[in-house]
């Protein structure tokens, strides 16, 4: 197995988000705030090779808390996820011996399809483990991960139950979030033991079922699944908006973003900036957001300094960051950190 590309750590597969706008459809949300959020039509989320920035993950998964007000969205999101998400690697999960050579297929093409998460296998005697490294230039929130684990531990207890086996192959799951208010509902969703406040999200696998063989072998079907899984990839080509994100993500505090993006697409500023909007954005849109949700992730999970933040976040003074920060947060970044 080898892919034909490395997918950059900034954006993801967008029909991969399908079944969760349906949840959000089915509560009552209205289409034009979905679309609203990627700037795209539905018809056009649903483009088979359409991959976006991860600023337009965190959008949508603000969006549907707002909406909602369901600070468990991502459990019943995910519940549709196994019924309704039809994509190559969900039918080689499915198609695949056993778990190991599951879950080998799942380290090696997730990526692809989420970009928030990179996906490892530990092996110990007592247990395997699989790992999701959260890696990516804006970080998972809760509900992202909470869609993201219902997803796979539903396609886990899923390839156990479609081989006859009664067995559960997840052991336990860990978290790297804090506990949230209620923690009834994750264990029930997820049919195991959850804790929180751990380094990395993990998934802890019975390693007795996770090398047992559970279906026939069928190296021909295989190999086609994953064929078309190297197709879509090369297929699914970066547009200017998923490299202008890629550009921020690196150069963030730097004045010159913009003129040395041009200059590395080898572009005039105007072309650069036409093309970009028949995207749906304008680069300081886009630096506003990434910034937004930057700037979140540092309020939240670090301990510097808001001259050292608003500095990361390119701004010249910590006032300009203030202002932005009462534009976003409706506080103060103080504020915002204390509450």
């Amino acid at each position: 197995m080898s892919t034909l590309y490395s997918p950059p750590a900034n954006a993801f597969y967008a029909p991969t988000l399908l079944p969760a706008i349906e949840e959000l459809q089915a509560r009552g949300v209205d289409l034009a705030l979905i679309e609203a959020v990627f700037r795209r039509s539905l018809f056009e989320l649903r483009t088979p090779f359409l991959r976006v920035p991860l600023v337009l993950s965190r959008r949508f998964w603000t969006l549907a808390l707002a909406e909602t007000c369901d600070p468990l969205i991502g459990l019943a999101a995910g519940r549709r996820f196994v019924s309704t998400a039809t994509n190559g690697l969900t039918y080689l999960f499915d198609v695949a011996a056993s778990l190991e050579s599951a879950c080998a297929f799942f380290v090696e093409y997730f990526p692809f399809f989420n970009g928030h998460f990179r996906a490892r296998i530990e092996r110990t005697e007592r247990q395997v483990i699989l790992r999701l490294e959260d890696c990516g230039s804006l970080k998972a929130t809760a509900p992202i991960t909470d869609y993201m684990l219902t997803s796979i531990s539903s396609l886990l207890h899923r390839k156990l139950l479609a081989s006859g086996l009664d067995q559960d192959p997840i052991v336990a799951i860990e978290l790297a979030h804090p506990a949230p208010a209620d923690t009834t509902a994750h264990p029930q969703a997820w049919r195991a033991a959850v804790s929180w406040g751990h380094a990395e999200h993990s998934i802890l696998l019975d390693p007795q079922v996770f090398s047992q063989p559970l279906t026939p072998g069928n190296q021909a079907l295989e190999q086609m699944l994953v064929a078309l899984l190297q197709q879509t990839q090369s297929n699914s080509q970066p547009t200017l908006l998923e490299l202008a994100s890629d550009h921020l993500a690196l150069h963030l505090a730097d004045n010159q973003r913009w003129p040395l993006f041009c200059n590395c697409q080898h572009l005039l500023e105007r072309t650069a900036a036409r093309r970009l909007k028949a995207l749906g954005w304008s680069f300081s849109e886009l630096l506003d957001e990434y910034r937004r949700y930057r700037a979140e992730d540092l309020l939240h999970g670090s301990a510097l300094e808001l001259v050292q933040i608003a500095d990361q976040l390119g701004y010249s003074d910590v006032q300009s960051f203030h202002r932005a920060s009462l534009r976003w947060f409706d506080c103060a970044p103080g504020a915002y950190r204390a509450r």
